[in-house]
């Protein structure tokens, strides 16, 4: 994007906006899956266009979404009340400061049938419960204590309190990327969920307020709470997801140690953090995102930067445990790297913004503005500025450019997820 057309409020979405890959593309290639959330929140989000710029994106969302959110099943009344699973998306979406996401979360909580006022915060003990633990684990630096998970222990099942933790940590994801490339909302969203959530203060904020030209299929769908009717139509959207994902997850194990060791042969690490959690469907879905992200053929960052971008947003997060996996994956992937580039990195992403990261001699000018942006997107929130746009735009591939982002977001929701099962 040539200097003279750049605009101060310049956002990552915009300048991606000529690779986005058509809806119209993806209904053909994932219909059932494009489907089963407008059924839920009522669109198909626009963010979709801007995974799929890089597949591995696309695919990491759509493995994500309904395994950490354990769908359809939460919607049909198994697990914690998809209210409260709701609120909880909510609370960790506002904390987060993403008004995307917090837009989708209370639509997604109006169709399950949540009032105005739970969305408000005039909840009964256990919902109170739930958001208080979203709050502090989208807190940067996470905030959550063993005091929030005895909390949750004491309102809900052990297997229900990880329900909501894996749905939060799902939108430390969700909050990550939607919130960096400052993703376009539909107007759909705003008009269903603006008078809930005017009163708590929410605005678009950076969010272009869109109303996309779409495919009669893919079209807003009336809001309203859900009926049999939606229940069943989702229903019918199912077999055709659950093909995808059987693909996509194929070969990959759902239980510890099995996972750890085919995460080991392939990624050089073994997520040990999968070895405290009871949901199959979880682990699997994780570790092969882990195994997807990490796969040298398919980066087009190079995974020597993608570690290191690791690396920033773990030191950004006041995670030590992500810090020490993020160092191992950067010196398994370039052996010569060297504990001086990573020391370096590390002062770098704790120093103050605007600081130039020190020449390397192991890090191209690529890797050094790939480094810029994973320090500009990893707070929360984040703030990519104009002029950093334009040097990324014209460095980075579009795909290499959603490959960091969504790279930056997985560790979010590791971060997320790591916080709740080590407190």
């Amino acid at each position: 994007m040539p200097s003279d057309t750049l605009a101060a409020d310049l956002t990552l979405v915009q300048a991606l906006r000529p690779a986005a890959v058509d809806l119209s593309r993806l209904r053909r290639e994932h219909g059932s899956m494009l489907q089963i959330v407008r059924l839920l929140i009522g669109v198909v989000p626009n963010c979709d266009s801007y995974l799929a710029i890089w597949p591995t994106g696309f695919r990491t969302y759509n493995l994500l979404v309904p395994n950490l959110l354990n769908l359809p099943f939460s919607v049909w009344g198994f697990g914690p009340s998809a209210v409260t699973l709701g609120l909880a998306l909510c609370a960790a979406s506002r904390t987060a400061q993403c008004s995307y996401c917090t837009a989708h979360t209370c639509s997604f909580t109006l169709r399950r049938g949540a009032s105005v006022e739970k969305l408000a915060g005039v909840l009964p003990p256990a919902e109170q419960t739930a958001v208080a633990a979203a709050e502090a684990l989208a807190s940067i630096p996470c905030a959550f204590t063993a005091e929030h998970r005895a909390e949750l222990s004491r309102h809900f099942s052990a297997q229900d309190a990880e329900r909501i933790a894996l749905g939060i940590a799902l939108m430390g994801f969700l909050n990550k990327f939607m919130d960096a490339l400052a993703v376009d909302l539909e107007d759909a969203t705003v008009e269903e969920a603006s008078a809930a959530l005017a009163p708590t203060g929410w605005t678009p904020g950076k969010h272009r307020v869109a109303t996309p030209a779409l495919e009669p299929e893919l079209r807003a769908r009336p809001g309203g709470r859900d009926t049999l009717a939606t229940k069943l139509a989702i229903l019918r959207h199912v077999p055709g997801a659950i093909r995808l994902d059987l693909a996509w997850t194929r070969g990959v194990p759902s239980q510890w140690p099995a996972v750890g060791s085919y995460l080991k042969a392939r990624t050089g690490h073994d997520f040990p953090l999968l070895a405290k959690m009871r949901s199959r469907r979880a682990v699997r879905a994780i570790a092969t995102v882990l195994r997807d992200n990490l796969d040298a053929a398919d980066s087009k960052l190079g995974l020597p930067v993608k570690a290191l971008a690791g690396l920033v947003y773990a030191t950004i997060a006041g995670n030590g445990t992500l810090a020490r996996e993020a160092r191992g994956l950067a010196l398994r992937a370039d052996p010569e790297m060297g504990e001086a580039t990573l020391d370096a990195v590390v002062r770098f992403a704790a120093g103050p913004a605007g600081v130039e990261l020190d020449a390397l001699p192991r890090l191209s000018r690529e890797a050094v503005l790939a480094l810029h942006l994973a320090k500009a997107v990893s707070p929360s929130p984040a703030t990519v500025p104009a002029p950093l746009v334009e040097r990324v735009s014209r460095a980075l591939s579009p795909e290499a450019q959603i490959e960091l982002v969504v790279w930056i977001a997985v560790q979010q929701m590791l971060h997320r997820l790591g916080s709740y099962l080590d407190a």
